[in-house]
């Protein structure tokens, strides 16, 4: 995966910073809309547009998503299953008139915040009929910069007979 970035592995992970970005962000508050024993959907929308700083964020961040969420997650089933530079998300995209790209995520991270289905930002006054979550979608990666990286991971909360 990180040589199709065109990332260096071995400067990914440094056993070292590791602590630095643990410690550096915070995961939800919230477990929204999770269902234990089945899977979520999780964007998150890198501050940088240097791709391995934004990689490393984007771990960082799943990192914290598993670690501060309030509900248990199977952390060895936690997989990254999107890559895209911000630009080629942002190509077409107009304001939202139905959930389009929103429907399939459960949590977004973008701008040191996290969203969830039942706590993202309002929608705006001319919506189009479309949801405050779809709107959220919208903004994250219309107000991204072109070269971030944005991230899709697949997570897992536990059932409650596997905890």
């Amino acid at each position: 995966m990180t040589a199709m970035l065109g990332l260096h592995e071995e400067n990914l992970y440094d056993e070292n910073e590791a602590w630095t970005h643990q410690d550096r962000f915070r995961g939800p508050s919230s477990p929204g809309t999770l269902v234990p024993g089945e899977r979520a959907s999780v964007l998150v929308v890198s501050g940088t547009p240097d791709p391995e700083e934004a990689m490393r964020e984007a771990m960082g961040r799943i990192g914290a998503f598993e670690r501060d969420c309030p509900i248990v997650l199977d952390s060895t089933a936690t997989s990254l299953y999107a890559v895209a530079a911000a630009e080629q998300l942002q190509e077409g995209l107009r304001p939202p008139a139905d959930e389009g790209p929103a429907e399939f995520l459960d949590f977004i991270a973008a701008e040191q915040q996290w969203w969830h289905r039942g706590d993202c930002p309002a929608t705006p006054p001319d919506s189009n009929g479309a949801s405050a979550w779809a709107w959220a979608y919208y903004r994250a990666v219309q107000g991204a910069h072109p070269q971030t990286l944005c991230t899709i991971w697949d997570v897992y909360p536990l059932s409650a007979a596997a905890d």
